[in-house]
C-alpha cells in the first residue's frame, strides 16, 4: 500500500510539472533569443514567464506541501488574470504593433493589477488563519468583512477572466486578417506556412483558454483525488502551451516580414526630387517591362522591397503606384502574371505536373501553386487544364 501511495504522488507529480517544464524551456528559449529578435517573440517569452507560475501554484496546491500555497496565492491569481492580456499583447506585437509601449499597452495590463492589489489588501486586513483554511475550502462561509471582501474580488477575477479568453476568441481574428492583408502588400507568394503557423498558434492558445475556464468552473478540489482528471489536464496544456512556444519561436511579426528599405522619409529633398523625375506613369511602364520582358515574377521570394531596388525608388511609393493603377496589393499583382505563366505552360506542355507548374512560374510550392490558381480563377489546377486545353 505504502509503495502504491508512492508511485501515485510520483506519477502525480510528474503530471504537475509537466507544464511547468514545458513553459520553463520556451521561457528560456524565447528570452535568450538574442538582440535580433522582435519585440513579440521576447514579450511571448515573459508570458511564458506567468504562465509557468500559474502551473507552478497548481502544483503546489495539490502537493503535500500546500501549507505554502496561501502564502503564493496572490502572485497566482496575479499571473492567471495577466496571461492572456499579455498574449493579446504578443498578438498585437506580431500584427500591428512594431515595439512594446506602456503608453500603448497598459490598458490590457491594468484591471488584472488592481483587482490582485484589492485581493491582496484584504487577506493581509483579515486574519491570515482563516484566510489560509477558506483557500482550500470555499465551502466555508467567510466570518470576517476582509474575507467576504476577498470573496467577492474572488469572484470578479473568475469573471474577468472568462471575459479575457472571450475577447481574445473575437479580437484575435481581426488581428490575424490585420496580419495576412499587412505581409500581402510587401511579398509575392505569402506562404502557406506563414499564415498557417500564426493560426495553428493561436488556435492553440484559445484552446488553452477553453480548457482553462472549464477547469477554472469546476474548481481545484474537483480533480483533488482524480489522478486520471489530473493527468489528462496536464497532458492537455503541456501540449497546448509547447504548440503555442514552437510556433511562436518559428513565427516572424509582421515587421520582420518587411525587411526596410531606406525610404529615407527625413533625406526628404533628394527623395522627393527623385519621385518628381519618375513620374508614375514612367515608374508603371518601367515595372511592367520587369514583370513581361524580363519575368521578375519567376523568382518565387520576389519581395516589394526587391522592385524598390530595382528601380530606384521605395517600397511604399511602389506599394501605393500598385493599388492605385490596378487596385490589387503587390501579392496579387504579381500572382496575376504567375497564373497567365502557368496558362501558357499548360498550353505548350499539358502534361505538366503541379510540382513542375510551380518550379516554372514562380510559386514556392505546389501547394502554393494550387491555392492561388484556385483564389484567382475560381477553378482548381486540373479544372483549368480542362478548361484551357478545350478550347
Amino acid at each position: 500500500m505504502y509503495v502504491c501511495n508512492k508511485f501515485q504522488l510520483m506519477i502525480k507529480t510528474i503530471l504537475l510539472l509537466n507544464p511547468v517544464y514545458v513553459t520553463l524551456f520556451w521561457a528560456i528559449l524565447l528570452n535568450i533569443s538574442g538582440r535580433n529578435a522582435s519585440p513579440a517573440r521576447t514579450f511571448l517569452g515573459k508570458f511564458m514567464i506567468f504562465a509557468g507560475i500559474v502551473y507552478f501554484s497548481h502544483f503546489i496546491f495539490y502537493y503535500p506541501l500546500k501549507e505554502i500555497y496561501p502564502y503564493i496565492d496572490p502572485l497566482y491569481q496575479f499571473s492567471s488574470l495577466i496571461v492572456y492580456p499579455m498574449y493579446y499583447v504578443y498578438l498585437r506585437l506580431l500584427t500591428v504593433d512594431e515595439k512594446f509601449s506602456w503608453s500603448i499597452h497598459w490598458k490590457f495590463l491594468i484591471i488584472p493589477a488592481i483587482l490582485v492589489l484589492l485581493y491582496t489588501a484584504g487577506i493581509l486586513t483579515g486574519e491570515f488563519a482563516d484566510f489560509k483554511t477558506w483557500i482550500f475550502d470555499k465551502n466555508i462561509t467567510p466570518a470576517s468583512p476582509a474575507l467576504k471582501f476577498v470573496k467577492y474580488i474572488l469572484f470578479s477575477m473568475r469573471f474577468l477572466f472568462i471575459v479575457q479568453v472571450l475577447f481574445l476568441m473575437i479580437e484575435s481574428s481581426r488581428l490575424l486578417k490585420q496580419y495576412a492583408s499587412k505581409a500581402e502588400q510587401f511579398y509575392s507568394d505569402i506562404e502557406d506556412g506563414r499564415n498557417r503557423n500564426v493560426k495553428i498558434l493561436n488556435i492553440s492558445m484559445i484552446l488553452t483558454g477553453i480548457f482553462s475556464v472549464i477547469i477554472a468552473s469546476l474548481g481545484r478540489d474537483f480533480f483533488k483525488n482524480e489522478l486520471t482528471l489530473t493527468g489528462f489536464a496536464s497532458v492537455i496544456f503541456s501540449g497546448l502551451l509547447f504548440i503555442v512556444g514552437y510556433m511562436g519561436y518559428k513565427q516572424k511579426s509582421v515587421y520582420q516580414l518587411t525587411p526596410v528599405l531606406p525610404e529615407e522619409p527625413d533625406s526628404s529633398a533628394h527623395e522627393e526630387q527623385a519621385q518628381l523625375e519618375i513620374s508614375g506613369n514612367i515608374l508603371i511602364n518601367k515595372i511592367i517591362h520587369l514583370f513581361e520582358e524580363q519575368k521578375i515574377y519567376l523568382n518565387e521570394s520576389l519581395t516589394i522591397v526587391d522592385l524598390a531596388n530595382i528601380t530606384g525608388t521605395n517600397r511604399t511609393y511602389i506599394s501605393h503606384l500598385i493599388n492605385q493603377h490596378y487596385q490589387q496589393n503587390f501579392c496579387t499583382f504579381v500572382n496575376n502574371f504567375r497564373v497567365e505563366e502557368v496558362k501558357r505552360i499548360i498550353l505548350k506542355d499539358p502534361s505538366a505536373t503541379n510540382q513542375i507548374l510551380a518550379e516554372k512560374c514562380g510559386f514556392s510550392s505546389a501547394d502554393s501553386l494550387k491555392r492561388v490558381i484556385k483564389n484567382m480563377t475560381g477553378m482548381s489546377v486540373t479544372e483549368l487544364k480542362n478548361f484551357l486545353l478545350k478550347k
